[in-house]
């Protein structure tokens, strides 16, 4: 009863918060349009720019895909980046409902259905959580100094402050203090196990890994922005998209980060060109949100036949996830 309530307020809020942040956008958008005299004055668009930004928008979503064969490998499994990359997109979809644990859960049952057994899906899971945190982290960290010297910190301060925070982050990787951060994220899941040991190198490899997929991503919203004809500079732009969907990860009253990462882009963007255009930073907003969902769509209607299920079978499959109270990542204890 109190699960189902705070259920039910998580959404509430989630879809309050959602509703609040697109008036917002939307009105800052109309506003900037009837300010440039039409859209016709607000829009420049560069068609060959935006097909590049296209491609390594690509570039980041196969790697996305491939980052769950990686994190379920460090725990002992093998799904290779087939079926790595079906799982993941198969289950994005639950991402958009309140509670950020259905992707989660989709993930469990079709892994779990791939062979791997409950302490190697489990533990996948907390890894994932982990380095998607970590790699958010470490790709913000270039735009700590900018952001310090417009808080009057100075820029010196920010680069401080940045590189101790790298130095940090990497040392959290050591296997001595992950296995400490996992079993911490492992209690907030809901789960039990004993993590696999990795070894330092390895850690450092799947973590690369992640830095990358989302270095690509910026790059491809800044390519994005520039067809657009926002002229944001590479150094620090190519970071403003990971850190809002860093934030939009964090903020899980917002399904899939619904308007946090928008308002957080259009921050940004305005942190760095503050000069901006009135209603192009929410144009290329709303844009990055509307095209990196038509890819997460294209790579979920290709996960079927690469999963080899039909969606009405994967339907059935996924029927009974929502049934249980708690995370069904348990059991399997010391595997």
């Amino acid at each position: 009863m109190i699960k189902g309530f705070k259920g039910r307020i998580i959404a509430l809020a989630g879809g309050l918060f959602i509703l609040v942040s697109m008036w917002f956008l939307g009105k800052s958008f109309v506003d900037g349009v009837h300010e440039a005299g039409g859209i016709g004055n607000l829009l420049h668009f560069n068609v060959p720019l935006f097909l590049v930004a296209s491609v390594i928008m690509a570039v980041h979503l196969a790697l996305a895909g491939y980052t769950w064969t990686l994190a379920t490998g460090a725990a002992g499994g093998c799904l290779g980046f087939k079926g790595g990359f079906s799982i993941h997109f198969l289950s994005q979809v639950g991402k958009y409902v309140p509670g950020k644990v259905w992707a989660a859960m989709g993930k469990f049952t079709l892994s779990r259905n791939s062979g791997l057994s409950t302490a190697q899906t489990g533990q996948g899971l907390v890894l994932e959580t982990v380095f998607i945190v970590l790699g958010c982290l470490i790709t913000t960290l270039p735009l700590i100094p900018l952001a310090a010297k417009d808080a009057g910190l100075g820029a010196g301060t920010g680069m401080a402050v940045a590189v101790g925070l790298a130095m940090l982050l990497l040392v959290s990787i050591h296997p001595a203090i992950f296995r400490r951060i996992t079993g911490l994220a492992a209690k907030v899941m809901k789960s039990r196990y004993t993590l696999r040991e990795c070894s330092f190198p390895e850690m450092l490899r799947i973590l690369s890994v992640y830095i990358i997929m989302f270095f690509t991503l910026g790059v491809a919203y800044w390519l994005m922005c520039l067809s657009f004809g926002l002229s944001i500079p590479f150094f620090p732009g190519a970071f403003i998209y990971p850190a809002a969907m860093g934030i939009g990860y964090l903020a899980i009253f917002a399904p899939g980060g619904l308007g946090a990462r928008e308002l957080t882009t259009v921050l940004l963007v305005r942190l760095i060109v503050p000069d901006c255009e009135p209603g192009l930073a929410e144009l290329t907003a709303i844009v990055a949100r509307l095209w990196i969902t038509l890819g997460e769509a294209i790579a979920f209607g290709i996960s079927f036949p690469l999963y080899g299920v039909t969606p009405s079978s994967l339907k059935k499959m996924l029927s009974g996830i929502g049934s249980s109270d708690g995370y069904p990542v348990q059991g399997d204890k010391g595997q």
